[in-house]
This record gives structure tokens, sequence and C-alpha cells, in this order.
């Protein structure tokens, strides 16, 4: 039985082969998307505490963002990436207890980078969707598929009378920033959400320099912390 190491070196190896000739060593994009991958990572998010908490700290700003404008009922969240499904059906809990009167509306903009993305990103918008109307909480899905510098508040469909909010989960740490690549992918995407003078940024990150560091310095954090991730989900 091969250690969590030695899965985690096998994985590494794998994907530098994809990066390397793609069309050799198609990458395993399919893969991440079958029913076993979405359920584990979704028990790694419920039960580790770290995770939860991240999310759960970013949920508070954003409904303390929202109090602090109490002339409107709309929320607009713009998420580069969804990772925990979980994150929104709690917003929406949250939003549907403190309703008085008015209805709330959650506008939820979704990024996708892929066709994978946006497929899995339908999905959940349609769970969502059905928690929202058993919490009476009027929910607006969008999903948009834009490079960072095409990002606008006409495009990504911002309103002048909603509460507008960043949620960069756990999103920051695979771009890299200036030290790493020529194009800076890390610094242009903070530019642009400036740009877009959202109420409140929630940033979630783990404690793993994935995006500035030399190389070597990088593959080393990186066996640490998905080895360690890897360890858990295994005694889970």
């Amino acid at each position: 039985m091969s250690t969590s190491k030695q899965k985690l070196m096998g994985y590494m190896l794998s994907a530098l082969k994809s990066r390397v000739s793609p069309i050799d060593y198609p990458p395993p994009v399919v893969e991440l998307f079958t029913e076993d991958h979405v359920l584990s990572v979704r028990s790694l998010y419920d039960l580790s505490p770290c995770f939860k908490l991240g999310f759960m700290a970013a949920n508070n700003a954003i409904l303390e963002a929202a109090s602090e404008q109490p002339s409107t009922d709309k929320l607009h969240v713009i998420d580069f990436d969804i990772g925990w499904e979980g994150q929104y059906y709690d917003l929406l809990d949250d939003l549907s207890m403190r309703q008085e009167g008015n209805q709330f509306t959650l506008k939820i903009t979704a990024l996708a980078d892929s066709f994978y993305g946006e497929k899995r990103l339908r999905m959940l918008g349609d769970r969502l969707s059905l928690h929202a109307a058993q919490v009476r909480v009027r929910l607006v899905f969008n999903i948009v598929s834009q490079k960072p510098s095409e990002l606008s508040r006409d495009s990504l469909g911002c309103e002048p009378d909603e509460v507008l909010a960043v949620n960069l989960a756990f999103k920051l740490y695979r771009m890299p920033d200036e030290s790493v690549s020529a194009e800076n992918t890390h610094g242009e995407l903070l530019r642009r959400v400036k740009g877009l003078a959202p109420r409140v940024v929630t940033l979630v990150e783990q404690e793993m320099n994935g995006n500035t560091a030399p190389c070597p310095m990088r593959v080393e954090e990186a066996l640490a912390y998905y080895g360690a991730l890897l360890e858990f989900r295994g005694t889970s």
C-alpha cells in the first residue's frame, strides 16, 4: 500500500507531465468532477475546523458589510472559486433569519475558468436555488467566464443599489505573482478587484506559500501541506 507521500508525488509527477506535454499526457480534469471527488472534498471541509472557521469568518464579514448599509436588501457576492458550497447554504440561512418584512435578494456571480468548471457551477446553482426557495430568500445565480483583465462592474452585473462583496477563498495561493511569472496574474486580479469598489473583500488562505517563493521551496511547501491533507483524509 502506498503512503500519502508516495501518492502525492505521483499526483505531482502526473501534473508536471501534463504541463510539459498536454497532448501525450492529457490533464485528468474529468476526474476532478466525479462523485467520489466531490464527496471527498465535502468531507474534508466538513471535518476540518480550519476550513469551516475560514468560511464562517468570511460569511460574518459579508453579513457585517450588509448590515452597515440597511437601506438596501440586495447583497451581491462575486466568488472567484467556489470551493465549498456549504458556505452559501450557511449564508442563505443567515440572511433568512435576518429578514424583517422585506425579502433579501442574494446575487452570486461565480467565475468559471473552464467548461468543466461551468458545468459544476450550473449544478451548484441549481442546488442553491432549491435551498433558497426553502428558506425564502430570493437567489440570483450567474456564471461568468472572464479573464481578470476583462473584469468590470458592468460585465459582472453590479448594480448601484446593492452591497457588493468579493469572496477570495482559497484562490490567490494558486496565482503566481511577479516573482514567479511576468504576467503577474495575482497582482492583476487584486487591481481589478479594487477597481470594482466592493464594500468588503474576504480573503481565506491556508498556510502555504504557493505563488511567491522559488520553485524548490514551493514544491517543499506543497509536499508538506498536501501530504498532511492526505494523511488527515486517510484517518478520517
